[in-house]
Formats: C-alpha cells, sequence, structure tokens
C-alpha cells in the first residue's frame, strides 16, 4: 500500500513537471494584458530601470584597478552601455512588446550579463553572477518554462565557468568557492525555477474557476470580471455595447434523440463558432447548461451585422445535428442617456437581453429579436 501511494506521488509530481514544462504559452494574452492593466506603466518602468541600472554598473566596474582595460573591452562595456540606453528607452515610450519582443529582450540581458562578468574583476565575478536572478525573474513572469530552462542552463554554465577561474587564479580556496557557488545556484536557478512552476499552477487553478471545462468559455463568474474593458469601449463617440444572449432552441429534444454526448458536441460546436464570429469584439461566456452570453463593442453601423451574423454562422445544414439558436439582444449607444444615470447598466443590459432572448423562442426560435437601450 505505502509503494503504490509512494508511486503515484511520483507520477502525479512528473506529470506535473511535464504539463509544465509543455504547456503552450500565451504570449498574446501576457501583452494585452500589460497593456490594458494600470500596472503594466509600473512594470515597463520598473524593467527599463532595471535595464539602464546594468548599464550604470558596466560603468561603475571601469575604475575598478583589476577590471580589464583594453581598448576592446572599453568599446564594449561602452556598447553595452548605450544599447542600455536604448532598450530602457524604448520600455518607456512602447507599449509591452509580444513574443518575439520579450524573447529578445531575455536573451539581449543574459548575453550582455554574461559578456560584463567576463570584463569584471575576477574576484566581483562570482558575485555578479547574482545579476542572472534579476534576468530570471523577467523569464518567470513573462516567458514560457522552455525559455526559462534555456536561461537556467546558460546562466548555471556561465556561473561554473566563473567559478573555475576564480578559483585557478587563487581568489578564493576551495572550500569558499564551492560555498560561495551553492548560494549563488540556489538564488539564480532555484528561486526562478520554483517560482515559475508556482505561478503557472496558481495561474491555471485561478483561471480554471473563471472557465468552462465543456467549452473552454468564460464561466459567469470569469466574464464579470472581463467586461469592464468592452464597457469602456462603448462609451467612445461613435461606439456602442451590446449584450448578447444565445439559447439554442428545442436543446432537450437533441439530448433526448441523440443521448448527452452528441448534445454536449453540439454546445461546444456553438461556443466555437460563436466564439470566432464575436472574439474580435468583446468576451463571451456559457451561462447555463444551452445558453451563451456576449458582451461586444463595435461602431454603431456595425452592430446590427454582427447581432444578426451571429444567428447565421451557428447554423449549418451540413450538421450531422442541426440546430437553430434565439438571440436577445440589447444595445446600449454611446449617447444613450443610461450611460448618466445612477444604474446598473450591465445588469439592466442583460435581463433585457435574457427577456428578449425567450421572447425570440416564445415565437418560434430561430429568430433575433433586439432593442435598443
Amino acid at each position: 500500500m505505502n509503494t503504490s501511494w509512494h508511486r503515484r506521488r511520483r507520477d502525479s509530481s512528473a506529470g506535473t513537471l511535464r504539463a509544465w514544462f509543455t504547456q503552450p504559452y500565451d504570449y498574446r494574452w501576457m501583452a494585452e494584458f500589460q497593456r490594458s492593466h494600470p500596472a503594466g506603466a509600473l512594470i515597463r518602468l520598473v524593467l527599463a530601470f532595471s535595464t539602464f541600472d546594468f548599464g550604470a554598473l558596466a560603468v561603475i566596474s571601469l575604475f575598478s584597478p583589476d577590471a580589464v582595460h583594453s581598448p576592446s573591452a572599453i568599446v564594449w562595456k561602452a556598447i553595452l552601455v548605450l544599447s542600455a540606453v536604448v532598450v530602457s528607452a524604448l520600455w518607456l515610450i512602447r507599449p509591452f512588446p509580444g513574443r518575439r519582443g520579450v524573447v529578445a529582450y531575455g536573451v539581449y540581458a543574459d548575453l550582455g550579463t554574461a559578456s560584463t562578468l567576463v570584463l569584471n574583476p575576477p574576484g566581483d565575478a562570482l558575485l555578479s553572477c547574482v545579476l542572472f536572478a534579476i534576468v530570471g525573474t523577467f523569464f518567470t513572469f513573462f516567458l514560457s518554462p522552455r525559455w526559462l530552462v534555456a536561461h537556467l542552463v546558460f546562466a548555471v554554465t556561465v556561473i561554473v565557468v566563473v567559478a573555475i577561474a576564480t578559483y585557478d587564479v587563487g581568489n578564493a580556496d576551495l572550500a569558499s568557492t564551492i560555498f560561495r557557488v551553492n548560494i549563488v545556484l540556489l538564488v539564480v536557478a532555484g528561486v526562478p525555477s520554483t517560482s515559475h512552476l508556482l505561478v503557472t499552477v496558481l495561474s491555471e487553478d485561478a483561471r480554471s474557476s473563471r472557465l468552462d471545462p465543456l467549452t473552454g468559455l468564460l464561466n459567469r463568474r470569469g466574464l464579470d470580471a472581463a467586461i469592464d474593458d468592452v464597457w469602456l469601449r462603448g462609451r467612445e463617440r461613435g461606439r456602442c455595447v451590446a449584450v448578447l444572449a444565445v439559447d439554442i432552441d428545442r436543446f432537450k429534444a437533441v439530448n433526448d434523440e441523440y443521448g448527452h454526448e452528441e448534445g454536449d458536441a453540439v454546445i461546444a460546436r456553438i461556443a466555437e463558432r460563436l466564439g470566432s464570429h464575436v472574439g474580435n469584439y468583446g468576451v463571451l461566456a456559457r451561462t447555463g447548461g444551452e445558453e451563451y452570453l456576449a458582451v461586444v463593442s463595435t461602431s454603431r453601423l456595425h452592430i446590427d451585422a454582427l447581432i444578426h451574423g451571429a444567428r447565421r454562422v451557428l447554423l449549418d445544414p451540413a450538421d450531422t445535428v442541426a440546430v437553430t439558436v434565439s438571440i436577445g439582444a440589447a444595445i446600449v449607444y454611446w449617447d444613450s442617456a443610461l450611460w448618466d444615470q445612477n444604474v446598473d447598466i450591465v445588469t439592466r443590459a442583460t435581463r433585457i437581453a435574457d427577456s428578449l432572448m425567450y421572447e425570440a423562442k416564445a415565437t418560434g426560435g430561430d429568430r433575433v429579436v433586439k432593442s435598443e437601450l
């Protein structure tokens, strides 16, 4: 019994590590989150300061009598300082980058740190390896596990080389060198890897609590947390917000005739098509068994086409189980008086859209009923 428990525990741990290392990393979501979240500007400021500080350290090291002062070393440090200034400025004036940008910065930080170590005084080189921990923090929060592992392999290799060089020139005895290397490795490798694994697990748990397991759409809790940006965009001149309540017609008959497995396939198929249709304009959630709720923002010239197009794109006669939907839509234009009233516009629009959806079902289904608020 004890052996079996330990085997299950080992398999579970290995599975967790494998899932962590192979998981797809959503760089687009990360970039959009940083651009839209109020903390995004602060994060870019911290990254800009850290980059500039790296350049300042390269300048300070030149004043050490033990540093390399050859013309090539001075030129290279000048290049590092100049690049640090440019990259710092880019963090301040540019939005948070996507995959290519964060990967390029990570590689730049690793190579710049390593080259600085080579030119630093031998006595300071091992201590300076702690800078890899700062770079590792960036990899932890903004890059995939595979890039983090690549960074750790590179950093550990540099640390070992520096430790050997430090010992060879007689700057420390063997015991002191091993002691220092152990501390540096714990900081550089242990903290980022553990943090990334923990952040990943916590993020997945947080995300899964807001997602519908069958369709991968938001659930009602996830929708409540995601619609603020959509409503803000709707207040812009010439735009509007619409709440769409979508329900599959006569879905009980589908389950009765084809079984619940086929019914689940229908729910997932409708979710995918509806997400493809409205995903670029807002957020979508599955709020009940066969019910969906979309909150979208677009121009007032496009909103009718978007709403009526949702019904058409969901119906395909070639489907094995062809179904229709009823849609209720409540539209709030940017100049609506509701914006200036002390009312919960989201709740009111949702209730009206839901009521209109039931009205569409009561008149035979496969239709759209909409109202302007």
